[in-house]
């Protein structure tokens, strides 16, 4: 569940950093760090949830 939360903030903080960003890759803004925390963050989503649902069997009730 910590890296469904976890993954969920990278994502929204990642993009949050892509959208205020005033220039592109090197002009110290973050931007390349922002696409990397989104990366990261669906990444982090996406194996959170795997995990979920294999520890409950793989089971939709």
């Amino acid at each position: 569940m910590f890296a469904l939360m976890a993954g969920t903030f990278g994502a929204v903080a990642g993009g949050f950093v892509i959208a205020t960003a005033d220039g592109g890759p090197g002009t110290g803004n973050g931007i390349v760090g922002g696409y990397a925390a989104l990366f990261l963050g669906l990444t982090g989503v996406v194996l959170g949830g795997s995990a979920l649902a294999r520890g409950r069997g793989g089971r939709r009730a």
